[in-house]
């Protein structure tokens, strides 16, 4: 199964640091929401990935290929960031040409993929019409299309929202999920309204000043901060039989972000130390956009 790998990106701007370090991964047929403010890097990291800018330290892999020092395989990367077509050209040139950029050259295929895009993205019909004809929601659907036609492995989505009525987010929302999943592509899917990315996402990946700073479920979730009163070494051992992912022993407290298991933890606690405090913490995504 296809995988996407970002290891330890880094990307400056002179004295600026856009990227430090950045790593995620996405596996094929699952679809990661890349989430932050603006200036927070995202279109930087996008653009690295898609082959549009050069990094400075870090590997990119899809399928064990390093597609930084052989860039063959985002030929089948559909990509959308910022889309770019030739005005005087009609939607079927322009997506004719894309293809034959991309070295494919059979009419017959061609044909059929246009096609077939062009229906799910609703500019069937549209085909001999001129893109400088388009108001910019048809010019975002047509963008759509081309990402959708070169998709094959990964897809990366910049905002593919914007300038879309009600009716195209959620064709583009049902397409890129069963699209995804029938054909187990890695989807990176850049927005800023969190309720379309816990709508599309199985994930949620959230970047601040070039580092990641969240990696996991696109749903608000609680967790729970227990203050003891001596973290000891049997309290330590005790915990041990937690899984880790879902408690985290610190110096003077334990967080614990499972509802179902504070109790069982609590429980525990009291056996080795003295609990001073039990307390919720947000953690809700909202957070990561306050001021």
């Amino acid at each position: 199964m296809g995988k996407l790998i970002i290891e330890n990106v880094s990307k400056s701007y002179g004295e600026k640091k856009a990227l430090k370090d950045f790593s995620f991964e996405v596996n094929g047929g699952e679809i990661v929401g890349l989430i932050g403010k603006n200036g927070a890097g995202k279109t930087t990291l996008l653009n690295v990935i898609a082959g549009n800018i050069f990094c400075d330290e870090g590997k990119i892999y899809y399928d064990q290929t390093n597609i930084l020092e052989d860039g063959q395989v985002r030929k089948d990367f559909g990509i959308l960031i910022q889309p770019a077509f030739l005005d005087y050209m009609n939607t079927e040139d322009n997506l004719r040409l894309l293809q034959n950029a991309l070295g494919e050259w059979d009419k017959k295929v061609i044909n059929n993929r246009i096609k077939n895009v062009l229906n799910m993205v609703g500019l069937t019909g549209k085909e001999k019409t001129y893109v400088k004809s388009f108001s910019f929601g048809m010019k975002q659907r047509l963008g759509f299309a081309q990402a959708l036609l070169n998709g094959r492995k990964v897809m990366i989505l910049d905002e593919p929202f914007v300038g879309l009525d009600i009716k195209g987010r959620e064709m583009v929302k049902k397409y890129v999920k069963q699209y995804a999943k029938e054909n187990n592509i890695s989807v990176i899917f850049s927005d800023h309204n969190l309720d379309e990315v816990r709508s599309l996402c199985d994930r949620v990946v959230v970047i601040a000043d070039g580092e990641k700073k969240y990696d996991g479920d696109v749903y608000s979730r609680k967790k729970y901060e227990i203050k003891v009163g001596d973290i000891n070494e049997s309290l330590i051992g005790s915990m041990q039989r937690f899984d880790d992912i879902h408690v985290s022993v610190g110096e003077s407290n334990i967080i614990v972000d499972n509802k179902e298991m504070i109790n069982d933890v609590i429980s525990t606690i009291v056996k080795h130390a003295v609990i001073k405090d039990v307390s919720i913490i947000d953690d809700s995504l909202e957070r990561f956009f306050e001021a």
